[in-house]
């Protein structure tokens, strides 16, 4: 082929191949156009979009240009302290380079060296070695040996040679460091370490007996301590069959001690028991003599003698018939009431109920203001624990205890007391005025007893209960013997005079001459508690009630908890006397505490005074007295005693008001509560004053 063929067939190539590209460009272009136009309406109408991410991308610049020019100072000088540390690291890296080069110097001088220094070296320090060993090593025998008596010994003999160890593994460490030092030392006098060597030559053969001799005796040393390790070997194995044995011991004295105890609740079971059967025998005893002394009355009246012949023995036999209380030795010194009270915690739980230790605290505090606050009112509804706690208590912290069920025809107080009986011609007496008898500080030398009548406990304490008390009205039957319980505060008890504005005058029918009647004293050594329950067949309580009683009321348990687990315990052994009880008394509050407690009533005071429900001195004074005699060791005392006073005086003293006119006295109770800082009463109040026309207290749940 010619050259112009060559160059036509490139040429036609060239232009051939160059319309192919623009045919293509120009379909790419018409495509791309196309596509162009479909997109133009999706990116108008994301222009303002794409602007507000301008606006935002800028205003991020220029915060960065902000905090790079407030920053630049700092950027400058990280900068340089950059620099300045690859410098550093040049300079680190060349003395590494140099000190590789000095050691790899160094390592051939000690290469020189090496074969006279180990020889010397080691055998120096094999014969130090053994002979220190050797010494540690019959220094260890000889403690094996003494203290391997006992495991304990043998534990710390171990740790001992652990340490011992540790400290010789550090000496050595710090030997071969020192040792290494000298090598560079020695390596620069290479040539009196050759002349030395001469001399150590002759030596050598000497040490090398001595090694020997090391040799052996370190056998024998070694050959010991198999014999010490089999030992402690041994006395591991006595060891734990001894604890073995100590543990089988162990159970069977628990075992024991269960027995014990099962044996001594049974065993003062009995004897309670056998108390009680011989006050009925001397009850019954009395009663058939009473009726004998009857029978010759009536066999005289049969005769025509008739006329009033009844003697006194006779008319009072009711009266002096005894209440068969268990037999308590009287408790010595002086009791710890923090400590009776955790008793009395551990015996409720032994007997299968659960009382908060706030709801048994509360009930103790009231039961210690009887002087001014003789009534503690356990209220709510039924199956609560009201009866249980006041009878628990009193058998956990040694107190006689005596219930008296409210029966729905009480009307006067004669129902509490008795009456005299015309007909029969004698006094027929209750069981709280046999109880008073017993129990009375004053007039016991007054009254014409028998005899041999030896049943007085005026020393002791007594809690009565009033059980269902409002199934009658309280006004009726208790209502005047509320009031001579007030009057025992601030009268001079050793004047019979004064005494007897508080004593309680038995009707004896006609009295003969010199005759005097029976006075009872409800002495401070008698403390009362009742219960309530909240039904249709029950009476609601008085103000006059209310203001001299504190009134625990039990909340419906929100979860109902199981019987406790708690081990089966005995009550009280001891019983516990009024001069212990009146040890406890606390008068008032300290100087800081009687400001905020008074602060706090002025204000509960002056709300209550809103809504037309104010209560005065006796109330103040009631709270006050409890504040102080709360349990001192319990921590925020005065906040959580001023809370319980709120529970127990103005709750109940708000039911019925309606909620719409009493608005801003609701929120100043509240405000007061808060600061006592009872969440759980707060929240019984917001329930009772919310979402409903009148206040409604249905108590507190303390289980929570």
């Amino acid at each position: 082929m010619s050259g112009f063929q060559y160059l036509s067939a490139s040429l036609w190539i060239f232009v051939t191949t160059f319309g192919l590209v623009i045919v293509l460009l120009a379909l790419f272009a018409y495509l791309w156009y196309r596509s162009r136009v479909k997109a133009v309406g999706i990116e108008v109408s994301s222009v303002a979009n794409l602007a507000a991410e301008k606006d935002q991308l800028e205003a991020e610049i220029a915060q960065c240009r902000k905090w790079l020019e407030n920053n630049k100072e700092d950027l400058l000088k990280l900068d340089a302290e950059r620099k300045q540390q690859e410098m550093l690291r040049q300079e680190l890296a060349d003395q590494q380079t140099k000190v590789a080069q000095e050691e790899q110097k160094a390592d051939e001088l000690r290469k020189e060296a090496t074969d006279l220094q180990n020889v010397v070296s080691s055998l120096t320090l094999d014969r130090d070695r053994l002979e220190t060993e050797k010494v540690d090593l019959e220094n260890k025998r000889d403690a094996a040996k003494k203290q391997a008596n006992t495991a304990e010994q043998v534990k710390v003999q171990a740790l001992i040679k652990n340490k011992e160890a540790q400290e010789d593994l550090k000496e050595k460490r710090n030997e071969i460091k020192e040792l290494n030092n000298k090598v560079t030392d020695q390596t620069l006098k290479k040539d009196s370490l050759v002349e030395e060597i001469n001399d150590k030559k002759n030596k050598l053969d000497k040490l090398n007996q001595d090694l020997k001799n090391a040799e052996s005796e370190a056998q024998h040393v070694l050959k010991a301590i198999d014999e010490e390790t089999q030992r402690l070997e041994k006395t591991n194995a006595q060891l734990f069959e001894l604890k073995q044995e100590l543990k089988d011991t162990k159970d069977e004295l628990a075992i024991q001690q269960r027995l014990e105890n099962e044996t001594a609740l049974k065993v003062q079971k009995y004897q309670t028991e056998v108390d009680r059967l011989e006050l009925e025998e001397i009850a019954l005893k009395s009663s058939i003599k009473s009726l004998e002394v009857l029978a010759k009355h009536l066999s005289k009246q049969l005769d025509g003698q008739g006329g009033d012949t009844t003697d006194s023995e006779e008319k009072y036999r009711d009266l002096w018939y005894p209440i068969p209380f268990p037999k308590l030795e009287p408790a010595g010194g002086s009791a710890d009431e923090r400590q009776l009270l955790k008793n009395t915690v551990d015996y409720i739980k032994g007997q299968k109920l659960y009382f908060p230790q706030r709801v048994l605290y509360a009930f103790h505090t009231a039961l210690k203001i009887g002087d001014i606050s003789p009534l503690v009112v356990l209220a709510g509804i039924s199956g609560t624990g009201k009866s249980e706690l006041p009878r628990r208590y009193a058998e956990g912290m040694g107190l006689h205890f005596v219930i008296l069920p409210v029966q729905p025809r009480w009307d006067s107080p004669q129902d509490l007391f008795g009456f005299y009986n015309y007909l029969e011609k004698r006094y027929k007496a209750t069981e709280l005025a046999r109880a008073m008898v017993q129990f009375e500080l004053y007039n016991q030398t007054l009254w014409p007893l028998p005899t041999d009548w030896e049943h007085g406990r005026s020393d002791r304490m007594l809690l009565v209960l009033l059980d269902e008390m409002n199934l009658a009205r309280v006004e009726y039957y208790f209502s005047e013997f509320l009031s001579r319980l007030e009057t025992r505060r601030g009268i001079n008890l050793e004047d019979e005079k004064e005494r007897a504005k508080a004593e309680i005058a038995l009707e004896m029918g006609s009295l003969r001459q010199d005759e005097k009647p029976i006075r009872l004293f409800p002495g401070q050594n008698i403390l009362f508690a009742g219960t309530m329950n909240e039904d249709e067949t029950t009476q609601a309580l008085s103000d006059k009630v209310l203001d001299r009683a504190c009134v625990m009321r039990f909340g419906r348990p929100k979860e109902i908890i199981g019987q406790t687990s708690e081990p089966k315990r005995s009550p009280a052994e001891k019983g516990l006397t009024f001069i212990q009880w009146n040890s406890w008394q606390k008068g008032t509050n300290s100087p800081a505490d009687e400001e905020q407690v008074d602060r706090w009533i002025n204000e509960l005071n002056n709300a209550m005074d809103e809504i037309s429900r104010p209560f005065g001195h006796r109330a103040a004074q009631a709270i006050q007295s409890y504040v102080a005699n709360y349990p001192d060791w319990v921590p925020n005392r005065i906040q959580i005693a001023m809370a319980d006073q709120i529970e127990q005086r103005i709750m109940p003293k708000l039911r019925g008001i309606e909620i719409a006119d009493a608005g801003g006295p609701i929120h100043k109770i509240q405000s007061i509560i808060e600061h006592c800082d009872d969440q759980n009463l707060l929240n019984a109040f917001k329930q009772g004053s919310s979402n409903q026309q009148i206040f409604i207290w249905r108590g507190i749940d303390r289980t929570e």
